[in-house]
């Protein structure tokens, strides 16, 4: 792999983790004009401004924050009528936080859902054919304007002017997709979708339907509920006259489900909407129903070919550690010498010593010893750094044992000794 490859993927991964760092912490904004729908963010599309309304509403059983799956929060043994409320852009349900929801309501609760995509999951359950066999649930329609007015139907809620809703984002007022329930949804049957409130007079954006002894009322129009629409006194006017219809008991607020739109319409496609099948979940698809859990899912794969990508460089084959060479005759030698001194043969041992004393000299001073003469005196003690009479002492005892027949054990002590002194202060 060359210098400029390596350069590109370097900067395509700061470039990734640049991009990230901007997502998560959109610093130098004065406000996060994001669709969250947070109770607890006081930004634009928070709902801090609503849920402050449910609470004085609910007095003073007050709001229950969900924050985990349905069936660990949802209380199902109740003396009382209770709510559920979801607002947020799109929905996610488990197959277990739809059965624990569908049993609440069952019982004769409310579940109050405003999202611009409602679980096929859960719709599957609450509607299927029941004006006619064309009318099996397909999702909510949507068009596009920057403008809507909204009313509600009941006679004590309806307002003589419509509300007029203008869709604000960061750049100033803009145009956004508003999604609306499809007439043929609606018919006598009194199972079936009611209509509870309209979008321009023609498009119905609020329903209400029932599950047994309970009903739920669903809306499609969340931005209806957030910050930037109750501040003026028509939209507080309008979302009050919704949640009217929500009796004033306790409340539990769903916080758990909340996915973005993008994420919820990945999910509701896929099924055909002719599939009356319910497909079986399975963990990535919870992975990419949570945005923090998405995020870092795209990371690992980038992280994962990041590291083929750098694979792909030929390594080079590793080289083995070798052994030295060892000098095998010394320990030859050595071998011998421990015979001989074991069969008390002093001679022997003694020219063995004066071989190994030629070797060492041979090879740490370069020096040939077969001729132990003067010359020979004189060269050593300047290379060992040692006087000449030690030198001369091993030569002579060397001459000495070479030309007798028979060594005493004091002599082989004796030349032991010399020996030893010389290589412990020879350098």
């Amino acid at each position: 792999m060359d210098n400029k490859r390596i350069y590109i993927i370097v900067g395509v991964t700061v470039g990734i983790l640049v991009l990230l760092a901007l997502l998560f912490n959109g610093e130098g904004k004065k406000n996060d004009w994001k669709e969250t729908y947070k109770m607890d963010s006081k930004e634009p599309y928070g709902t801090s401004i609503i849920a402050d309304l449910l609470t004085d509403y609910t007095q003073p059983e007050a709001l229950t924050v969900i924050s985990d799956s349905l069936g660990s929060s949802l209380a199902l043994d109740t003396d009382s009528t209770h709510n559920y409320v979801f607002i947020g852009q799109g929905m996610h349900m488990s197959a277990s936080d739809v059965s624990h929801l569908l049993d609440f309501v069952a019982k004769g609760n409310n579940a109050f859902i405003s999202c611009k995509v409602i679980p096929y999951d859960l719709m599957f359950y609450i509607y299927y054919e029941e004006c006619d066999s064309n009318s099996i649930w397909n999702g909510l329609d949507s068009y596009s304007d920057s403008m809507v007015q909204l009313n509600l139907r009941h006679e004590s809620l309806r307002s003589e002017q419509p509300l007029i809703y203008k869709y604000v984002n960061a750049q100033g007022v803009n145009t956004q997709y508003w999604s609306y329930f499809d007439s043929i949804y609606f018919c006598e049957d009194q199972s079936g979708l009611i209509e509870l409130g309209r979008m321009n007079d023609s498009l119905i954006n609020f329903a209400r339907i029932s599950y047994s002894e309970g009903y739920f009322y669903l809306h499609s129009t969340p931005s209806a509920f957030s910050n930037v629409q109750m501040l003026d006194e028509t939209g507080y006017t309008y979302a009050k006259g919704v949640f009217a219809h929500l009796p004033p008991e306790k409340t539990y607020w769903d916080e758990y489900s909340r996915v973005s739109e993008r994420t919820a319409r990945m999910l509701q496609n896929r099924n055909s909407p002719g599939d009356r099948t319910l497909s079986s979940e399975s963990p990535l698809q919870y992975i990419l129903s949570q945005p923090p859990l998405t995020w870092a899912w795209y990371l690992l794969l980038a992280t994962g070919l990041l590291y083929l990508l750098l694979r792909t460089k030929r390594r080079q084959r590793i080289i083995p550690v070798l052994e030295s060479n060892k000098n095998t005759s010394l320990e030859f030698l050595s071998t011998i010498g421990r015979l001989y001194y074991l069969q008390n043969n002093h001679r022997q041992l003694c020219l063995q010593k004066i071989k190994l004393f030629q070797t060492h000299v041979r090879h740490r001073y370069q020096l040939q010893s077969r001729e132990m003469d003067q010359s020979f005196i004189e060269k050593l003690a300047l290379k060992a750094e040692i006087s000449k009479q030690e030198i001369e002492k091993i030569v002579t005892m060397s001459n000495n044992i070479n030309n007798s027949t028979f060594v005493s054990e004091n002599t082989l002590t004796n030349f032991h000794s010399i020996l030893d002194r010389f290589y412990k202060i020879a350098k």
